[in-house]
């Protein structure tokens, strides 16, 4: 088997974790050289510096999880039209996430592993349209200008899961709005990059089988 990196995006609660690591478990019976990444974003290498910029930018509605959704969307959107600290910390965002996607993307393709990664560039870019209110244009600029580098997947597979049945596995979800304002981006997303698209809320042994032949036939 050739050395392949697959990309899952979709809703929390999709389906994507159980589909990566169904995969996972079956290319490794088979041999197959293979990691499981999260190239989510997460705060690791400037941890205090961002989280300090957004205590700043946003102050009392910094976090999404911890209080009004709707109130940390109003916040982001007018801060985002503004310049001087929102601009440095969007940088520093901008900056950790390369570094993160260099060490558990880059660096795994250098030594040979076929990678199955959960979430990646795709999900970025549909977190940056959601809380800024933008559409594709946004998506499309942000992916082919901001991530233009970014090591590109051989194929992305979309777990198309309706927002209420995500709902009805997560109960960390901070608003039913934050899954909804985000299923139109990414139908938008498989649409422009031909994701294979496979369904969330079917049996779950036949959407895992779908994960396995789209990834046997790239």
């Amino acid at each position: 088997m050739k050395r392949k990196t697959v990309c899952f995006i979709g809703l929390d609660g999709s389906g994507k974790s159980t589909s990566v690591d169904y995969a996972y478990d079956t290319l490794k019976k088979r041999g197959v050289k293979v990691k499981k990444v999260r190239a989510a974003y997460v705060i690791k290498f400037m941890a205090f510096f961002i989280k300090l910029g957004k205590k700043l930018v946003l102050r009392k509605d910094s976090n999404p999880y911890g209080g009004d959704y709707k109130s940390y969307l109003e916040s982001m959107r007018k801060q985002s039209e503004k310049k001087g600290i929102y601009k440095i910390f969007t940088m520093l965002t901008t900056l950790e996430f390369k570094c993160q996607i260099f060490f558990s993307i880059t660096l795994n393709k250098l030594f040979g592993y076929t990678l199955l990664v959960d979430r990646y560039i795709y999900d970025n870019a549909v977190t940056y349209a959601a809380n800024l209110g933008k559409d594709t244009t946004f998506l499309k600029e942000t992916i082919e200008k901001k991530w233009k580098n970014a090591p590109k997947p051989d194929l992305i597979i979309y777990i198309k899961t309706p927002v209420e049945v995500c709902l009805s596995r997560k109960d960390d979800i901070p608003d039913p709005l934050y899954l909804e304002i985000r299923e139109p981006l990414y139908d938008e997303i498989a649409s422009l990059y031909y994701a294979k698209i496979i369904r969330g809320d079917n049996d779950k042994d036949f959407m895992l089988t779908k994960v396995i032949d789209a990834i046997d036939n790239i």
